[in-house]
C-alpha cells in the first residue's frame, strides 16, 4: 500500500476556507444562452453578467466550481483538445482573448475561490449536437458504450486503462499549469467511467489514477507557491462509491483527496457515515443539490423544500453547500427555473442560524427520474440502472406499496432539524397516494389528480392515479409510533396534522396503514410524503 500523501501547513490552511456556498457553474452553457441573446455583446459584459448572482446584496457564495467543458472540446488555447466549433469562441482565440482566464481572474478579484470542474466522462455535445472527437475516433477501443451512446464514435473512456489515464492526467495538467486555479475538481457524477458490473474490481486503477494526478498537482503547486486543491463529486453514499468504482476510503486514508461533494440530485445524503469516515482527517464534506436535473419529482421546489434540505444537512454535519444547475438570473441560464427562490436560497441556506425560525418542508424522495428515462429509469417504470449509482437516487424510499393488512404498517424515515415541540410552530403531513387499481372495477368518486414529476417524464407532467375520496377515513398515519388525526383531503392530498411533541430532532419513523382493503386488491402506492413546519409571520 502506498504512504499517505504529505500536505503542508499551507495546504491543510486552505482546505479549510469557507464554503457556506459553493457553486458548480455549467459555464460553457450559460455562456453559450448568453452569446445567443446577445449577438453583439462584448466579452467584458459577459463576464459582468456571469456574476450577476454572486453581485447581489445579501448573496452568499463562497466558492465557484466553473464547468467549462465536458471533457472532450474546449473554448481555451489548448495544445492537445480541439476548440468548441462555435465561432464566438474562435473569435474570441484569434484575438487573443482567453475566456477561462478572464473568468478566473474576475473571481478571485471578488474575494471568491474558483476550481476548475472536470467532467470525467461527460458527453461529446459541449455546445451543440455530437461532435466527433480525433482521439475517440482514434482509439475506439480505449472505450464502453452504454445504452444512450447513439453515434458510432460516441462511448464513454474506461478508466480502468492507463492509456485513459495518461490522456486525462495530460489534459488536466494543462489546465493546472496554464490558470491560477486554486482547485481542481474531479465530477464523477457527470458520466460514468467504467463498464456495467466492473467499477468495485477496478477500484485500484482508479485511485491508482487519482494518486497519479493528486502528486503531479502538489509538484505544480511547489512551483506556483500556494496550495492546488484536489476535489471530486462522488455518489451520495459509501456503498454507491462502491457500486460505482470509487475506493473512497482509501481516498480519503491516504490523503488524494481535500473535499468531498457528496451526490448531485438527492436530499438524502449519508453524511453521518461519510462524517466518520472523515474523522481526524483534513477532508471537507459539501453534500450538493442540482435543481435542472432535479430530485424527482421536486424541480423548483419552493424555498421551503430547499431550506428542509439545507436544514437537514447542515445539522448532519456538512462543511457547506455546493449548489449546481441552479439559475444565476432572471430566466437565465434555464428558463424554466425558479429565479426568485434559488436567489432566497442564495441569501439563506449558507448559514443553518438564518434557517431557524423560518417555514420549511421535509420530504420524502423518490427514486429514479430526472434525466429522461434513457439514461435514468422513473419510479413508474423502474428498472435497477445498473450503469452508475451517481444521480440515480436508486436506494430512496418512495414511491413504496401500501399493504392492505391493517395491522402491517409501511414504514418511511424522515429526518426533521426543526425542534418545535413546546414552540409556537404548526406541523402538518401531506400524504400523495396511487390507487394501481383506479382503472379497474366500478368507479367510485375519486380525489382530483395531481402532477407528480415533471422533468424526464411525459410532459405537461406525470400524473398519480387517483384514489378514491373514502380513502381518507382509511388511511392511518403514525409519526414515531404516535397516531395522528384522520386526514382530510386538499387538492388530492391527504392532510393531517402534527402534534408537535411527537416529532424528534433527527431522524422520525412514519408508519402508514389503511384500513378496509381485499387482500388481494391492487395495492395503493405512497407517491409523496411532505412534512410542513409554519411559524407565525
Amino acid at each position: 500500500m502506498p504512504n499517505p500523501i504529505q500536505l503542508t501547513p499551507q495546504h491543510l490552511q486552505a482546505v479549510q476556507r469557507k464554503r457556506r456556498i459553493a457553486l458548480n457553474f455549467d459555464v460553457s452553457f450559460a455562456t453559450r444562452i448568453w452569446i445567443r441573446r446577445n449577438p453583439d455583446g462584448n466579452v467584458d459584459d459577459l463576464v459582468d453578467h456571469l456574476f450577476d448572482f454572486t453581485d447581489q446584496d445579501g448573496v452568499v457564495n463562497d466558492s465557484i466550481w466553473w464547468n467549462w467543458t465536458e471533457g472532450n472540446q474546449v473554448p481555451y488555447p489548448s495544445k492537445h483538445l480541439p476548440l468548441f466549433d462555435e465561432p464566438t469562441f474562435r473569435s474570441w482565440i484569434e484575438a487573443g482573448i482567453d475566456i477561462v482566464r478572464l473568468v478566473d481572474e474576475a473571481t478571485r478579484r471578488r474575494g471568491v475561490e474558483s476550481f476548475y470542474s472536470h467532467r470525467m466522462n461527460g458527453s461529446d455535445n459541449d455546445l451543440g449536437p455530437f461532435a466527433e472527437i480525433p482521439m475517440k475516433v482514434e482509439h475506439p477501443d480505449w472505450m464502453f458504450r452504454t445504452p444512450w451512446c447513439v453515434h458510432e464514435h460516441n462511448g464513454y473512456w474506461n478508466f480502468a486503462l492507463p492509456q485513459v489515464h495518461d490522456y486525462a492526467i495530460r489534459n488536466l495538467l494543462e489546465v493546472a499549469e496554464m490558470y491560477d486555479f486554486d482547485g481542481i475538481d474531479l465530477d464523477f457524477a457527470r458520466g460514468v467511467v467504467f463498464p456495467s458490473g466492473e467499477g468495485w474490481i477496478n477500484r485500484d486503477a482508479l485511485t491508482a489514477f487519482v494518486r497519479r494526478l493528486r502528486e503531479a498537482l502538489l509538484e505544480i503547486a511547489v512551483c506556483r507557491g500556494r496550495p492546488l486543491l484536489l476535489s471530486a463529486r462522488i455518489p451520495e453514499t459509501l456503498a454507491g462509491c462502491h457500486f460505482d468504482g470509487i475506493d473512497i476510503e482509501t481516498w480519503v486514508g491516504n490523503g488524494l483527496v481535500d473535499v468531498l461533494a457528496l451526490g448531485v440530485r438527492s436530499f438524502e445524503v449519508d453524511l453521518g457515515a461519510f462524517r466518520d469516515l472523515v474523522a481526524g482527517t483534513h477532508v471537507a464534506l459539501l453534500p450538493s443539490l442540482d435543481d435542472h436535473h432535479a430530485s424527482d419529482g421536486y424541480q423548483n421546489p419552493g424555498i421551503e423544500v430547499l431550506r428542509g434540505v439545507a436544514a437537514n444537512w447542515w445539522h448532519q454535519g456538512a462543511d457547506g453547500i455546493q449548489a449546481f444547475n441552479w439559475n444565476y438570473g432572471e430566466g437565465y441560464p434555464y428558463t424554466d427555473q425558479d429565479w426568485p427562490g434559488h436567489l432566497q436560497a442564495y441569501r439563506e441556506i449558507g448559514d443553518p442560524e438564518l434557517l431557524v425560525g423560518k417555514d420549511k418542508t421535509f420530504v420524502v424522495e423518490r427514486r429514479g427520474g430526472g434525466h429522461g428515462p434513457t439514461v435514468i429509469p422513473n419510479p413508474e417504470d423502474w428498472s435497477t440502472p445498473r450503469h452508475a449509482y451517481a444521480n440515480t437516487n436508486m436506494k430512496a424510499q418512495l414511491p413504496v406499496a401500501l399493504s392492505n393488512d391493517e395491522r402491517v404498517d409501511t414504514m418511511l424515515r424522515l429526518c426533521v432539524t426543526d425542534a418545535v415541540d413546546g414552540g409556537d410552530a404548526e406541523a402538518t403531513i401531506r400524504l400523495l397516494l396511487s390507487d394501481t387499481g383506479a382503472g379497474a372495477g366500478a368507479r367510485a368518486e375519486r380525489l382530483v389528480p395531481v402532477i407528480v414529476a415533471t422533468i424526464g417524464h411525459a410532459k405537461p407532467g406525470l400524473t398519480n392515479q387517483p384514489a378514491a375520496k373514502a380513502v381518507a377515513s382509511a388511511v392511518r398515519v403514525r409519526i414515531n409510533n404516535i397516531p395522528l388525526p384522520s386526514p382530510t383531503v386538499d387538492g388530492g392530498w391527504l392532510v393531517t396534522t402534527v402534534d408537535r411533541g411527537a416529532l424528534a430532532v433527527g431522524q422520525n419513523l412514519l408508519g402508514i396503514s389503511v384500513t378496509g382493503r381485499e387482500p388481494g386488491a391492487p395495492a395503493l402506492l405512497v407517491e409523496k410524503l411532505e412534512l410542513s413546519i409554519s411559524y407565525p409571520s
